[in-house]
C-alpha cells in the first residue's frame, strides 16, 4: 500500500469509535453490538498498516477483507465496508471457507470451521503479506480482538506484522491494550 500515513482525523474517528460502541443494555443486544464494533474495526485498521506488495490476483479485484470459516458478521460487514475505499480501491468483502496462503486478501479474519481450525489458519498464513485478525482469547494473530469490561479492545502481535512483512503505524500500536514488540523495532512511523 505504500507509506501512506493516516491522518490525525482518521486516528480519531478511530479512537472515537471505540468511545461509541460501550456495553450495551440487554445481554441479548451485546453480542450483535460486538459483531459491529469488530466489522467496523476490519476496515478501520486499514490506513494503519502497509502492506510490502499487492496479493495474488487479479489487480481489479479491489482491497479484500477476507472472513474465513464461520462467518460470525453476516451482512454486518458489508454495510460496515459499503462504499468505503482504501487507497482509492473499494472495499471487497470475500468469504472462504479455508484459510490458503496464497488467497488475495489483505485482511484476513480467522474465525475458525470443523474444516479448519484457527490455528491452522494461522500457521497457513505464517509469512503471507495478510494481517490475521482474530477474536480467539488464546492469541495467534496479528490482530486478536479482546472483550474488556464489555468493550471491543485489541491485542497487536508486532513480531507476526512483521514476519508477515507488515508494517504497524506507531498510532495504531498505541491503542491496543497490549502489544507484543519486533524484534529490534526501531523507527516506527
Amino acid at each position: 500500500m505504500g507509506s501512506r500515513s493516516p491522518t490525525l482525523g482518521a486516528l480519531a474517528a478511530f479512537v472515537a469509535l471505540s468511545a461509541v460502541f460501550g456495553p450495551a443494555d440487554g445481554a441479548s443486544a451485546q453480542p450483535r453490538l460486538d459483531q459491529a464494533v469488530k466489522a467496523t474495526y476490519l476496515y478501520k485498521l486499514a490506513p494503519f498498516v502497509d502492506w510490502p506488495q499487492a496479493p495474488v490476483g487479479p489487480a481489479d479485484t479491489g482491497f479484500n477483507i477476507c472472513v474465513v470459516g464461520d462467518d460470525p458478521f453476516g451482512s454486518t460487514l458489508d454495510r460496515a465496508v459499503a462504499g468505503q475505499q482504501i487507497g482509492g480501491q473499494p472495499i471487497m468483502v470475500r468469504r472462504l471457507p479455508v484459510a490458503a496462503h496464497d488467497a488475495p486478501c489483505r485482511i484476513m479474519f480467522i474465525a475458525g470451521s470443523r474444516g479448519q481450525s484457527v490455528r491452522e489458519a494461522l500457521r497457513i498464513m505464517r509469512g503471507a503479506p495478510v494481517l490475521t485478525v482474530t477474536d480467539d482469547q488464546s492469541g495467534g494473530g496479528v490482530i486478536d480482538f479482546i472483550i474488556e469490561q464489555g468493550r471491543v479492545h485489541f491485542r497487536i502481535d508486532d513480531q507476526a506484522a512483521a514476519d508477515n512483512g507488515l508494517s504497524i503505524s506507531s498510532k495504531l500500536l498505541s491503542l491496543a491494550v497490549s502489544v507484543n514488540p519486533r524484534r529490534g523495532s526501531a523507527g516506527r512511523r
